[in-house]
């Protein structure tokens, strides 16, 4: 078995040496051929992982920090992965789905996208550097995983108790309040005075190990905060609120969903954005009027089964990967 798949990494390597470079947005030393793993015999190249990497969100790949470049690669790769082997355990089983069903929804796609023919698709792929065929086998894989996820894997016959349901209410109150105000502390540390994304992370997890208690957090903040209220150890003026629909929050999207998920007292995570690294500790609480049981059953309820689904969905996963052989390197 080792011998060959040996062999057939060395066959791919000389038939694709002639291919060009993956492009500049990835570093020149990147070449589309490296192998990245094998799926049974099927081989998931370096410019495969790069393109899932680019369609799963933007990284800048020159200079995102390496640790997290690596992460998020070996995230891509491991989509890659399972694509693969639930597009095999839909060949083994011989599913079979007429073509004309796929024929339709990549016309549906094509208008939904902008293109209401054929041609016009065709030029902007050639744009991209790719084909109509390349773009079809996409759109057909992308189908045939969706399918197979809805036969193996979906909500269906998912019960969930209203001990379940309570139980979770409980525990998550500060939730399912309206209007939760909360009074935060903030460490705020911009790249542009830390040497780049990497020392400024360095930076934030030193500082996050020695953040023990309220004191510790306002000392740092004093050492170390590129904001405003840095004298104050963070502390910022006001109460927080979140964003509305007709009304705007007072923090940044992401930051707004770190703060307003922490506990009295708690500190959250290093979070990483494209300015800097903030770490944010929640002094205190304002608690508002709580949203009764039944008036967020059914979001709870939605909560739940959707928590079961991914479970399902990774015990399937797991299975697949067990009787599958693969292969990952360095690349």
């Amino acid at each position: 078995m080792t011998r060959s798949y040996s062999r057939l990494i060395f066959v791919f390597a000389v038939a694709l040496s002639a291919l060009p470079l993956w492009g500049q947005q990835f570093g020149a030393t990147k070449q589309v051929n490296s192998i990245a793993a094998i799926v049974n015999s099927k081989i998931i190249t370096a410019g495969m992982v790069y393109e899932q990497l680019r369609k799963n969100g933007p990284v800048n790949i020159l200079s995102a920090p390496s640790a997290m470049l690596e992460r998020q690669k070996e995230i891509a790769r491991n989509n890659l992965i399972v694509r693969e082997l639930v597009l095999q355990e839909y060949k083994e089983k011989q599913f079979s789905v007429p073509d004309s069903i796929f024929d339709q929804r990549i016309k549906e796609n094509m208008q939904k996208n902008g293109f209401p023919t054929r041609e016009s698709l065709i030029v902007d792929l050639r744009n991209k550097g790719k084909t109509y065929d390349e773009f079809a086998r996409e759109q057909r894989e992308q189908m045939i995983f969706n399918i197979m996820l809805s036969e193996f894997v979906s909500t269906k016959g998912i019960v969930i108790s209203p001990r379940k349901i309570e139980n979770y209410y409980i525990a998550n109150k500060n939730q399912y309040r309206k209007d939760s105000e909360i009074k935060l502390r903030m460490i705020t540390l911009a790249n542009s005075k830390h040497l780049g994304l990497e020392a400024t992370r360095r930076l934030a997890d030193e500082i996050h190990t020695k953040l023990a208690d309220a004191e510790s957090f306002a000392q740092m903040a004093q050492i170390h905060s590129d904001d405003q209220h840095a004298r104050e150890g963070g502390l910022r003026p006001g109460w927080e609120s979140k964003s509305k629909p007709d009304k705007p929050g007072t923090l940044r999207k992401q930051l707004e969903q770190a703060a307003f998920s922490l506990g009295q007292g708690q500190v959250s995570p290093v979070i990483q954005l494209g300015g800097g690294c903030w770490i944010i500790r929640c002094e205190e609480i304002r608690q508002q009027e709580l949203r009764s049981l039944a008036d967020v059953r059914d979001e709870i309820e939605d909560v739940l089964k959707s928590v079961e689904r991914n479970a399902r969905e990774q015990r399937w996963f797991g299975k697949l990967q067990t009787k599958a052989h693969i292969e990952r390197f360095q690349y």
